[in-house]
């Protein structure tokens, strides 16, 4: 999964020469109602929202900014609302494509928040192809995709993805050189020889490639190449309404600049509305991700590095249909640990719950479903045992989220973390380590450590005891483990750490509102695509069903880019 990172535009902006230029704002704020203002104007900011709506405050838009309030007037060809990764790939596609290109930035210049780490993850790109990496059929891909999300995102959508994250991708990284090009790691790859792609039905694919040494220089070209094209943009001031004609039709946006005047900008052939998420609005998250509200209560909170919602406001005010299955990078599992600091990743070892009991199939074709059962474990610590045939069992895990990336020096510091344990005794590798990891000689003593006893370290041994008859013959009969998956606790010394049971944490939600295959998005009663708007990024929704669970790493990245690049294609092709 991807992390966080914050980084200011004028750092990777550096590269590409841009300095000041541009106009002045960029937006993420919006404003546009789910039906025209009633005023006669033909070109009216959008009102409230219809009446069946509930009453949750970010529901409801503001008052339409007077004519009057307006301070100056642009006109464009494609406006894009936000300059993350979607936001620029649209940006740079719309101006490549001939259009006349503006976009509003929420931030200034100089003091811009991406969320991401440069994790790309694609199939059958020329890069990929010059590292000896195979293709992937983009049906067996298509219907992978499917199944995960339940059938759940548009496949249309899916399948454009599917066919031109390749494209993307190259196009993408062009402004590299040879040497920047050959130093970008494939997660996962060279793949080990036990490493399968299907594992219960599921596959992972290697694809994965590690972009954040390069990422400021690569935002940066695809701005500047806009830029050149003659495309402009308004840094901080972000927008605060759509602006509609009398049929409900997006013709543009207003923004707020630094000064507090405003800013309107009509957009002949559509809005992109590319600004983020709404797991940082703790209504909208509370509400809007009820998967994980049913869980944390009413009380509990929702905790993110996410973004407060303002594109969705927009598109929701605009008459946009939200996506009836929120997805989340997190937030509604738990597996022992679940950090970044995990020392085996997403290797599907033995978890053992609070009662001392093996739970579920902890390689259940990706780490997001595996560790969907975690999140009704019994509260308190959840422990994750292995032995020392630790490595085949890194080497055999599945190429995803939180995985152990073995071939680009994932696993070096394990082998230390380990000797520490063994010499630690009952205070394992110590406090200074996150987690602490446990060793011993046998069962009882290891499961003492963890803090089990009476009855509950009883059935701590006796979990190892069947895990490994159930290794011994081959076949788990509890719970359908993949049987190359199937590494038995048999080889001492003995090894486990714990985490303890916590649900609501994630880094951002993954859907907004409904788009249809362009990106175009859909009306509320109607599911037809509003003329004029747009979405894309994690704005936008119909890509992940219910969770972010893909086929490889780095796709909410792969899925922006792509998407922003083929949605700002359309766009500029429209008359």
């Amino acid at each position: 999964m991807e992390d966080t990172q914050k980084c200011t535009r004028r750092n990777f902006l550096k590269g590409a020469g841009i300095g000041a230029a541009g106009l002045a704002a960029a937006g993420m704020f919006g404003c546009a109602p789910s039906a025209p203002a009633t005023s006669g104007s033909s070109d009216n900011a959008a009102g409230t929202a219809g009446s069946s709506a509930p009453a949750s405050s970010w529901r409801t838009a503001p008052e339409p900014i007077a004519e009057d309030s307006i301070a100056e007037t642009a006109d464009c060809d494609v406006l894009v609302i936000g300059l993350s990764f979607s936001g620029c790939a649209a940006f740079r596609a719309a101006a490549e494509a001939g259009a006349k290109v503006i976009a509003m930035e929420a931030h200034p210049e100089d003091n811009h928040t991406c969320l991401g780490m440069g994790h790309f993850g694609h199939i059958n790109s020329e890069f990929l192809r010059e590292r000896g990496v195979n293709g992937v059929d983009p049906i067996e891909f298509l219907n992978n995709w499917q199944l995960r999300a339940a059938n759940r995102s548009n496949a249309a959508l899916a399948r454009k993805f599917t066919n031109t994250c390749g494209e993307a991708f190259d196009w993408y990284i062009d402004c590299l050189t040879q040497e920047e090009r050959d130093a970008l790691e494939i997660q996962f790859y060279p793949t080990d020889e036990s490493y399968t792609t299907f594992k219960n039905g599921l596959g992972t694919y290697i694809g994965t490639a590690s972009t954040m040494p390069v990422q400021e220089k690569i935002l940066g070209n695809l701005l500047q190449v806009g830029l050149d094209a003659g495309a402009q943009i308004y840094w901080g001031c972000p927008a605060q309404q759509l602006t509609t004609d009398a049929d409900g039709a997006v013709t543009g946006a207003i923004g707020q600049k630094e000064d507090g005047s405003y800013v309107k900008v009509a957009a002949s052939k559509g809005v992109i509305v590319a600004a983020g998420d709404y797991s940082g609005n703790q209504e909208m998250a509370k509400e809007l991700l009820s998967q994980i509200t049913n869980m944390i209560g009413d009380d509990g909170e929702i905790i993110s590095s996410g973004y407060q919602g303002d594109g969705l406001k927009l598109c929701y005010w605009a008459g946009g249909q939200l996506d009836p299955y929120q997805s989340s990078m997190g937030g509604d599992y738990y597996y022992p640990c679940d950090s970044p600091m995990d020392p085996l990743g997403s290797a599907a070892s033995l978890w053992i719950n609070a009662d001392g009991k093996r739970y579920c199939n902890e390689g259940f074709g990706f780490m997001e479903w595996a560790a969907y059962a975690g999140a009704l474990q019994p509260q308190g610590p959840v422990a994750n045992v292995f032995d020392s045939n630790y490595e085949a069992l890194i080497k055999a895990q599945p190429a995803c989220h939180m995985g152990i990336d073995y071939p680009n020096g994932g696993m070096d510091g394990l082998p230390a973390l380990l000797e520490a344990a063994v010499a630690g005794g009952a205070e394992g590798s110590g406090t200074d380590t996150n987690p602490v990891v446990y060793a011993a000689d046998d069962y009882a003593t290891l499961g003492g450590y963890l803090g089990y006893e009476g009855e509950t370290l009883d059935n701590f041994v006796a979990s190892i005891e069947r895990y490994n008859e159930l290794c011994a013959t081959g076949l788990d009969e509890d719970f359908g483990k993949e049987k190359s998956l199937m590494f038995a606790v048999n080889q001492p010394p003995y090894y486990a750490y714990k985490g303890e049971k916590s649900l609501g944490g994630m880094l951002c939600n993954t859907s907004g509102v409904a788009i249809d295959e362009n990106g175009q998005v859909l009306a509320r009663e109607t599911f037809r695509p509003i003329p004029g708007l747009f979405a894309a990024g994690n704005t936008a929704g119909s890509r992940f069903g219910i969770q972010y669970t893909t086929a490889l790493c780095g796709v909410s990245i792969a899925f922006a880019v792509t998407q922003g690049k083929f949605t700002a294609e359309y766009v500029a092709s429209l008359a």
